[in-house]
C-alpha cells in the first residue's frame, strides 16, 4: 500500500473517535466541547505522531512556529480527558482495515514482548523495580506485539505491567480475539 492511502485510513480512525468523543471523554458532559486550539482529533494525531522530541518541540513540530501554537501544558491537559481505549480503538480499526487489503491464504505473524523503561514511580508496585549491583532504580512496561512479517504490520498489541507479564496467556489472547481464520504464528 502506498503512503497517502494509509495515512488517510489512520486519519479516518482518529476521525471515527473524535466524533464519538462521548464515549472516549474522561468526563463527556464538559470535555472537549468547546471550540479550542486542541479539539480531541488533534490531540489523538498528535500523540500518534510523537517522536522522540520535547513535548515544546513535538508541539511546534505539530502546528508550526505561531501565536496559535499550544502550550505543552494545555496539551497535558488535554490528554488527560481522553481515556486509553481510544487509543486501542484506533489501533484496533487501522490494523484490521489493514489487513482487509491484504488476500493471503495464511499469513504469518510473529510474537514478541519487550520491555519498555517509563519514568521511575516507586509507588507503582507491579512496574517498579529496585537495580541492582548499583543500579538505580526503574519502572518497565511490557508490551507483546503480534506482527505480520509479510506486510510488516502489527497486527495486535498488549501492554502489561513487568511483573505481571505472561507472554503465553498473552498470546493465547492474541489469537482468540484475532477475526483470521487460519493463521502461522512464529513465537
Amino acid at each position: 500500500m502506498k503512503q497517502n492511502p494509509i495515512k488517510k485510513l489512520l486519519l479516518n480512525e482518529i476521525q471515527k473517535i473524535s466524533n464519538n468523543l462521548h464515549d472516549y471523554c474522561t468526563n463527556p458532559n464538559c470535555d472537549f466541547l468547546r471550540t479550542r486550539k486542541l479539539p480531541m482529533n488533534k490531540v489523538l494525531a498528535g500523540i500518534i505522531g510523537m517522536g522522540s522530541g520535547s513535548l515544546t518541540n513535538e508541539l511546534l513540530d505539530l502546528f508550526g512556529a505561531s501565536a496559535d501554537t499550544p502550550t505543552s501544558s494545555a496539551f497535558v491537559q488535554q490528554r488527560k480527558k481522553i481515556k486509553t481505549e481510544a487509543f486501542k480503538n484506533i489501533f484496533d480499526g487501522f490494523s484490521s482495515k489493514l489487513m482487509a487489503n491484504f488476500n493471503e491464504d495464511m499469513p504469518i505473524l510473529a510474537v514478541d514482548g519487550s520491555d519498555v523503561h517509563i519514568p521511575t514511580n516507586p509507588d507503582a508496585l507491579n512496574l517498579f523495580h529496585s537495580g541492582k549491583d548499583g543500579r538505580k532504580p526503574y519502572n518497565l512496561l511490557h508490551i507483546n506485539a503480534l506482527y505480520n512479517i509479510n506486510h510488516s504490520i502489527y497486527h495486535d498489541a498488549i501492554i502489561q505491567k513487568s511483573k505481571e507479564k505472561n507472554e503465553h496467556n498473552t498470546l493465547q489472547e492474541m489469537v482468540n480475539r484475532s477475526a483470521i481464520p487460519k493463521v502461522l504464528v512464529i513465537h
